[in-house]
């Protein structure tokens, strides 16, 4: 499923294109060409098509090497049904594409 992943360096905000992958309740599998490292706090979105709304989850890179490690950062009720719609609107676009 394409989605994107921003991040700050500085003062800049950074977004970059990817590919999300291996999604469980804890967190996603990306393949994304970004400079992430270990410990860097990003926020993946994801554009479902026919949804006609952006959802943004914030999370922390566990791991960053050819694929990256995402863990969600739910601390509020609203961050887990956050990451719980995020889930579903991957699981759905992904049916619809036959993944």
């Amino acid at each position: 499923m394409p989605v994107r992943v921003v991040f700050q360096r500085g003062a800049r905000e950074l977004q970059f294109a990817g590919r999300g992958t291996g999604m469980n309740e804890g967190g996603i599998g990306l393949y994304v060409d970004a400079p992430v490292q270990p410990g860097d706090q990003v926020q993946v979105e994801v554009t479902p098509p026919c949804a006609g709304l952006k959802l943004r989850v914030r999370g922390i890179v566990r791991h960053a090497a050819n694929r990256c490690g995402i863990e969600f950062l739910t601390a509020a009720e609203g961050e887990r049904q956050e990451v719980a719609l995020f889930r579903r609107m991957l699981r759905a676009a992904a049916d619809r594409l036959g993944e």
